[in-house]
């Protein structure tokens, strides 16, 4: 359900539709003078470029009309005589006087020497290269002289008589600094461009920078300078002499943009007069409309809280509300009498479903039990299959071992005893009965032999082979008391030679790696099955070495706690999780790679201790070490 009520919602759509219309009709408006305001503001900015690209043509043409008009001087003929009277140098600054001229004046005669200046202490310098008129006239631009200050712009004409060659050349200067002050930002940015280069120099409240400007100035519709973004134009070429330029004109966007925010507030204000009167009308149109509703949906939110389906609406009128209120009342006698039907059924569906529900939970429960007890079963034989038969395999090959290993070890002391009277026999011969060159060469073979190394060593080797021949017997005999095949059968042993056996069996998984530490104060017999009790002792001192990565403890103690015999198997490895502790036992449970483990080893060991009336606990804290429990009776309590 809405968290909104209906005259709300309405309210809100057809507002929403008001708004989406006004805001589309201001759009409309606002794109279409948007565009005149920037076809506009370009125009604008295309007028003030050509202004003042105009006034800056306008002043170096008339630099350039003077200059012509002062070639016809009469006093500009005393050039041929080198300015010897310095009638030009006075008519020179009289000129520059008269006309408050930013530069100087220079007269060249045709040897390109200066000779009369407006500017002191340069006479007899020689004429720039860049200054030599092309056909009478040159305007040179931003250039510097060496005896000049500063950089400069100049006019220069040839001085000739009618029909004559020239005779000499007049130069007017303008000083870069100047001629920039009407290149200055104050509303509008100016760059000048020089029709030869593809940049122009940027006129800014920061200085001067080269921009670069192409042929397609209009292409680019936005600049940024200082981070600053801006809407350009440029002027029409301008042309004086063999000079060309144009003038860029740069207005920030904001400034150049106002009139567009301004249309948008206006536009803004409008549509806010026009759309809030007629949200305030739709809003109380909608209360007026929704009222009957809000009553329909009051009666029926009473039906829903108090489950009281004889609860009717109050109608009026004949329209479409009314309708809905007669359709409602007719539903609410069709339900009341659908429920009562319905709860009658429910309740006898209840009682069929709660036996039903005990009754499965009791088979499953018993089906559960079944299945676990069938699983441990079937781990118990077949466990206890593949024991009988590597007790039959481990017992026949203890016996062949055996035979010719008790015959090496029988004959190791008399081969010993032999190889001693040998060795006297030899010592007797050759201190008592050899002489002279007898006893010489019998020296010289025992040296050649190496007798006193292969002496040493013989009795080394008849150690070496005793030894072996020792450890050899001790495997056998570990064997033949793991592997008995009366495991069905109670027997009193000693536990602590099933515990000896079986880490005789492991040796080769803990040799240099892990130390083993043994506690043994029970040493009485115990009543018990012999082959099942070593299975367990194998099982867990296997998973104890397995659980030491690299070295560690296992310690193995034995005690008698009352009638009871109590072995305690206790390792430094991993530990085990609480998790992983609830399941140990289980069948099938693991935590080896898939191929490394069975899950049958605990849950079998388990079920051996159970059998023998006895317990078998884990205690354990990971990254510490786990230790195994194992207690049984020392009177069996099993028929034989």
């Amino acid at each position: 359900m809405s968290r909104f009520s209906l005259s709300i919602r309405l309210a809100v759509f057809v507002s929403f539709s008001v708004l989406l219309v006004t805001a589309s009709l201001s759009a409309v408006v606002f794109h279409a003078f948007a565009n005149k305001i920037d076809l506009q503001i370009n125009h604008n900015l295309t007028d003030i470029a050509d202004h003042k690209a105009d006034e800056l043509n306008r002043i170096l043409q008339f630099e350039r009309i003077n200059l012509m008009s002062w070639l016809s001087s009469s006093v500009m003929l005393d050039v041929v005589v080198d300015d010897l009277d310095k009638r030009i140098g006075m008519e020179l600054l009289n000129l520059k006087n008269y006309y408050h001229l930013h530069g100087d004046l220079y007269v060249f005669n045709a040897k390109k020497v200066l000779i009369a200046s407006t500017q002191a202490g340069v006479l007899g310098n020689p004429m720039p290269g860049q200054w030599l008129p092309e056909n009478d006239y040159r305007f040179i631009f931003k250039h510097h002289v060496d005896y000049i200050a500063g950089d400069i712009i100049a006019h220069a004409a040839s001085l000739r008589a009618p029909q004559l060659p020239e005779q000499g050349y007049l130069v007017m200067t303008h000083s870069w600094e100047d001629v920039s002050r009407t290149l200055q930002p104050a509303e509008t940015n100016f760059a000048l461009r020089v029709s030869t280069m593809n940049n122009a120099d940027l006129f800014t409240d920061t200085g001067v920078r080269s921009i670069p400007v192409e042929d397609g100035f209009s292409a680019q519709k936005l600049w940024v300078f200082d981070r600053k973004r801006y809407l350009g134009s440029i002027s029409s070429p301008m042309e004086i002499g063999n000079f060309k330029f144009q003038i860029a004109a740069f207005v920030p966007e904001n400034v150049a943009r106002a009139p567009l925010e301004q249309l948008m507030l206006d536009l803004f204000i409008a549509a806010g007069s026009v759309a809030f009167p007629m949200i305030l009308l739709v809003m109380l149109l909608s209360r007026h409309m929704v009222s009957p509703i809000k009553k329909l949906t009051s009666t029926i939110v009473n039906v829903e809280d108090s489950n009281d389906l004889s609860v009717r609406v109050v109608v009026s009128g004949q329209d479409e509300v009314a309708n809905l209120g007669y359709a409602f009342n007719r539903m609410a006698e069709k339900l009341a009498a659908a429920f009562a039907k319905q709860a009658s059924v429910e309740k006898e569906l209840e009682n069929l479903n709660a036996n039903l529900e005990i009754q499965v939970n009791e088979r499953t429960t018993e089906l559960q039990q079944a299945l676990k007890k069938l699983q441990s079963a079937q781990a118990h034989l077949v466990q206890s299959e593949k024991m009988v038969s590597l007790g039959q395999l481990v017992a026949g090959i203890a016996h062949e071992i055996n035979n010719p290993v008790g015959a090496i070890y029988a004959n190791m002391k008399p081969l010993k005893e032999y190889i001693d009277d040998i060795k006297n026999t030899l010592d007797f011969a050759q201190r008592q009965c050899m002489t002279g060159d007898g006893r010489e060469k019998l020296q010289k073979l025992l040296g050649e032999i190496d007798y006193d190394f292969i002496v040493d060593d013989l009795e080394q080797l008849i150690g070496s082979q005793q030894q072996a021949a020792e450890r050899i017997k001790n495997i056998v005999l570990a064997l033949r008391n793991f592997s008995r095949l009366d495991q069905g059968e109670v027997k009193s042993v000693l536990i602590e030679d099933g515990l000896n056996s079986t880490l005789q069996m492991l040796q080769h998984l803990y040799k240099n790696r892990v130390v083993i530490e043994k506690d043994y104060k029970l040493n009485e017999m115990v009543d018990c099955c012999a082959g099942e009790i070593n299975q367990v002792f194998m099982n867990i001192l296997a998973n104890a070495i397995q659980a030491i990565p690299k070295e560690g403890v296992i310690t193995v103690k034995t005690a008698r706690q009352g009638d009871c015999a109590v072995v305690t198997i206790r390792d430094t490895g991993i530990g085990i999780s609480d998790a992983v502790k609830e399941k140990i036992f289980d069948p099938f449970f693991t935590t080896k790679d898939v191929g490394t483990g069975t899950g049958l080893g605990l849950s079998i060991s388990y079920g051996i201790i159970e059998k023998h009336h006895g317990t078998l606990t884990v205690e354990s804290d990971v990254d510490k070490g786990t230790t195994f429990i194992i207690s049984i009776p020392l009177i069996s309590q099993r028929a034989s």
